[in-house]
């Protein structure tokens, strides 16, 4: 679908502003707002210590699920003369989302495992080995906001399981008052979902969606957040990545005709 003309509203970070660049590539007015932003870890020596235990063979698994948490091991892997590609045998990474795994390729990082159904941390957990002796060792680097069912679900398999805070989810500046309006007077055709911390966010700073707004959720993560924040979710993406959300998004606008 040709999304020229359309009015979206898009959530980007100092960061990560390449999706809302194809979107108006398309020819969409997109309206980007930094919701969230990403900031270091409360305990910089803690990430530290467990990027050089990764570096030196210490885990047998790596499991990740944000891009942020890659790319905070790698700045302190680099910034120590090292790379979290370095030779390990036998250790494997899981991850997931397309993000994640390209900056874990960027990295050097090889990709062992990927879930095949669900595409979050349930899905790696499902899909994750038995450890193989109570020894095994997994590291888990999350954000500040992380449920704890990855590092659970992988305990329950045997795994000793190390967490570490990798990075933290703090509030961006936001909507400004002619978004905040636009909202609720439906001069906009969709708002896009990227996170359940941006839902959260969206829902405090936008109290009323106007019913003509499309509401597009990312994955199932995400529209629970929304839902629990007491927005409605008018179409959610198959698959956790832009490329979901992007067919979610045209899913939504399609006209509905009358049979």
């Amino acid at each position: 679908m040709s999304l020229a003309g359309r009015r979206l509203l898009v959530p980007v970070t100092a960061e990560r502003t390449a999706f809302a660049d194809e979107l108006v590539a398309e020819g969409a007015q997109v309206t980007p707002v930094a919701f969230i932003a990403i900031a270091g870890p409360s305990d910089e020596a803690a990430l530290e210590e467990a990027t050089a235990a990764w570096c030196d063979g210490a885990y047998g698994w790596m499991a990740v699920t944000s891009r942020n948490a890659v790319l905070a091991m790698d700045r302190l892997a680099r910034a120590a003369g090292r790379t979290l590609g370095e030779p390990q045998p036998g250790a494997r990474v899981a991850t997931v989302g397309e993000a994640t795994r390209g900056v874990c390729a960027s990295v050097g990082l090889a990709i062992d495992l990927v879930p095949t159904e669900r595409h979050d941390a349930r899905g790696i957990v499902a899909d994750f080995p038995e450890a193989p002796d109570p020894g095994g060792r997994v590291l888990v680097p999350l954000g500040n906001l992380a449920s704890p069912v990855l590092a659970r679900g992988l305990a329950r398999k045997g795994w000793a399981v190390d967490t570490v805070e990798a990075y933290r989810t703090v509030d961006g500046p936001g909507p400004d008052e002619a978004t905040v309006a636009g909202v609720a007077a439906g001069e906009l055709d969709a708002v896009l979902l990227t996170s359940g911390s941006v839902a959260e966010r969206f829902a405090a700073a936008c109290p009323e969606v106007a019913p003509s707004v499309r509401v597009i959720a990312i994955g199932r993560t995400t529209q629970a957040g929304a839902r629990a924040a007491g927005l409605r979710v008018d179409a959610v993406a198959e698959t956790p990545t832009y490329a979901g959300i992007r067919a979610a998004l045209d899913a939504a606008l399609e006209p509905v005709t009358e049979a």
